[in-house]
């Protein structure tokens, strides 16, 4: 276990506001030696831990840090665990882990956060859940003085707001966040050398293609295919390859949505069965994965990735979620087509 006395007697002092010397004169040895084990070059004599704490009034396991370590390795086990949940599509599990890990520790900024996010993406429909979003999120933007922290709060409270209607208020506290000109990824990008340079660079690109993915959604002057084809196109070229990783779910939903719009009108067979065998080819892809791998196209060569680390909504895999679409109740539009051979080897794949 590490050992922090630096930080802590750091920290002890400007609360005290005592002087190195004050503690020097009571310890009877130089001011010289405090400064050294504030600095970290040195720890004092294990003999001297009981009189420094007596001196500040706190206990040696919280002189040493031990305390706050624990505490950070309890938070990191409970994080671990909400990561595994989500990974598998358990949100309401996630969001009640999360409850119980800030009724344990109700200061923590990083759990309230996370917590909002698991609640803010629950696949219900309950506009209650915005409202304790945004409680949550004003109080961390009120507290912390963590950026990260502080950018997620703004993203939540945004859509929340806007969720509940209250656009005003969402574009309100969507002026106070950066420009992309100012963003981490876009500076990074421009000093970052070398192989990291190479890296970073080609992950940036996957996340700009995310957000074009996104925009293209608000294009209404737009015809819909022709929003949904280009995102298609930039996924195709990102990914030349054929192996699209992660990104592989993205694609799926996209071919979801073409193959149920044209299965709603007439003579388009041949387009509703060329965008569910390709449903059906990614949707396998996605669910293939199966912790770390490393992508392979001309733009992405070399940047790895790991299903272990990534989240969704709702549980099952990407062949049962469309199985379902496919089969359940609200797959009425594809109706005419389930006597047709193709339609049945659509569904006999997922299954």
């Amino acid at each position: 276990m590490d050992i922090i006395i630096d930080k802590r007697l750091r920290e002890l002092r400007a609360q005290r506001k005592n002087t190195q010397e004050d503690l020097a004169d009571y310890l009877n040895i130089s001011f010289q030696a405090v400064s050294k084990w504030e600095r970290g070059e040195s720890l004092p004599d294990i003999s001297l831990l009981p009189k420094i704490s007596a001196f500040y009034g706190v206990s040696v396991d919280d002189l040493l840090g031990v305390g706050e370590i624990r505490k950070r390795e309890r938070i990191d086990r409970y994080f671990a665990e909400n990561l595994k949940l989500q990974n598998v599509g358990k949100m309401p599990e996630a969001v009640a882990l999360l409850r119980g890990a800030l009724k344990e520790f109700p200061n923590e900024h990083a759990v309230m956060s996370e917590l909002a996010h698991a609640i803010f993406y629950q696949n219900i429909n309950d506009t209650e859940r915005y409202k304790e979003v945004i409680e949550l999120m004003e109080r961390v933007l009120r507290e912390s003085t963590n950026q990260s922290l502080r950018d997620r709060a703004v993203q939540l409270l945004c859509y929340s707001y806007n969720y509940l209607g209250d656009y005003e208020k969402a574009k309100e506290y969507a002026e106070t966040a950066s420009g992309i000109q100012f963003s981490k990824e876009l500076i990074l990008s421009n000093i970052l050398k070398g192989d990291d340079r190479e890296i970073f660079s080609k992950e940036l690109i996957t996340v700009l293609a995310d957000y074009i993915g996104l925009c293209t959604y608000k294009l209404d002057s737009i015809p819909w295919e022709k929003r949904h084809e280009f995102y298609l196109k930039i996924l195709e070229m990102i990914f030349d390859d054929g192996f699209y990783g992660f990104y592989a779910t993205c694609a799926a939903e996209r071919h979801h949505f073409f193959a149920r719009i044209y299965a709603g009108w007439e003579n388009r067979e041949e387009k509703v069965r060329y965008h569910l065998e390709q449903l059906v080819r990614f949707a396998k892809q996605y669910d293939s994965l199966d912790g770390e791998y490393t992508y392979t196209s001309t733009f992405m060569r070399g940047v790895k990735g790991n299903s272990k680390q990534t989240t969704k909504n709702v549980e099952g895999t990407e062949c049962e979620r469309y199985l379902e679409a496919l089969t359940g109740d609200d797959s009425r539009m594809f109706d005419r087509y389930r006597d047709k051979d193709w339609f049945k080897a659509v569904v006999k794949s997922l299954e």
